[in-house]
């Protein structure tokens, strides 16, 4: 700490001889005082770090009160029958039994099978693949997989999770549906706009890069599968822009929407159900809601494994816990396997019938 805080004396020491030597003796007296703030900032903010970094981070603990009978399937099932705003917050899993692949499955996902993308363009990883930086340097490695794979297909249906979600808008007890997903799959069940909000964007539009014209879902497809990377047409001073049109999906690197943060620190506080499904949650800040909303609230896990149960990684990051095998969990309940599978014997334990006709 003593070595850091010696670097700006010496600049200061450098500078003064340059100051000394070039600069009017009546701006000495405000360059001196400018360069005391500076230290008294600097050293300010080292004090803060410091005294952050040797606070104790408080270790995650379960909630002791819960609406729930107790921690169970049959509890959840009758306590959301009472629920008014349930938030289902959704992953890629639920729609990879649509055809559309996850990006973490070994041999199927995104991630798999991108060598010869990565040797082409020289790319060091599959995740810089989908990076925001790679794509202001050079899109074209992102419309090359987006044309291959990415860009969801014309025949994809919803499933029985996506219709799961509609059922619980027909109920009256769904808040809104905060989903990670970009293949818009939720909004051909007939789910209302307002209550779907798509986290990471969407297909549906895109923007150009350079004059920020808009572009409806059938020229970004259009665009896609020119096989090249879509140029804007539009006039601008009388000379075409030519910026590259991206799709209104965010890359990793790029922030959510300022919609995002407000609709969602505002439907926390209403949550009075929390159903997750088809994700990892590894991805922030969307992983943060399960940690946002009410400590006692309830939450529903539907996923084909357990996930965030490692309460080292929850003491030390952003990660959610969930507390399915603790000996003082209240609110959590954990259905594993085919998500498909769970919710039809969710649906028929809550006695509710499909108003839809469901893929098969």
């Amino acid at each position: 700490m003593a070595e850091a805080k010696e670097r700006p004396n010496e600049a200061r020491t450098e500078a003064q001889v340059v100051i000394d030597n070039y600069v009017p003796g009546s701006a000495l007296a405000a360059i001196d005082a400018g360069m005391a703030r500076l230290d008294a900032l600097y050293n300010d903010i080292i004090g803060k770090a410091t005294k952050l970094m040797s606070q104790d981070i408080p270790t995650p603990s379960p909630s002791q009160t819960s609406p729930l009978a107790e921690p169970s399937v049959d509890a959840v099932v009758d306590y959301l029958k009472t629920c008014k705003n349930v938030l289902v917050l959704t992953g890629a899993g639920i729609s990879t039994s649509a055809g559309i692949p996850d990006f973490r499955t070994p041999g199927t996902g995104l991630y798999s099978n991108v060598e010869s993308y990565l040797t082409k363009f020289n790319i060091n990883s599959p995740q810089e693949l989908f990076s925001y930086t790679l794509f202001l340097e050079n899109p074209e490695p992102f419309f090359d997989r987006a044309k291959d794979q990415m860009y969801p297909p014309e025949q994809a249906r919803p499933t029985l999770a996506h219709y799961f979600i509609k059922l619980l808008e027909e109920k009256g007890c769904l808040l809104r549906n905060y989903t990670q997903n970009i293949d818009m799959l939720q909004s051909k069940t007939g789910l209302s706009d307002d209550k779907i909000f798509e986290c990471h964007g969407s297909f549906r539009s895109g923007t150009c890069m350079k004059c920020k014209v808009k572009f409806n879902q059938q020229q970004v497809k259009d665009g896609i599968f020119s096989g090249s990377v879509p140029r804007c047409k539009a006039t601008v001073n009388e000379m075409v822009c030519d910026g590259v049109i991206k799709p209104d999906i965010v890359m990793f690197g790029e922030n959510l929407s300022q919609e995002y943060l407000v609709k969602s620190s505002v439907d926390v506080g209403k949550c009075d159900m929390l159903i997750v499904m088809g994700t990892s949650l590894t991805v922030g800040p969307v992983n943060r809601i399960p940690n946002e909303i009410p400590p006692s609230t309830p939450r529903l896990i539907l996923n084909s494994e357990k996930i965030c149960t490692d309460i080292q990684e929850a003491t030390h990051t952003n990660c959610p816990m969930f507390w399915f095998d603790h000996e003082g969990n209240k609110t959590d309940v954990f259905m594993g396997g085919d998500i498909d599978q769970s919710v039809g014997k969710l649906v028929e334990k809550l006695g509710w019938t499909w108003s839809h006709d469901l893929p098969e």
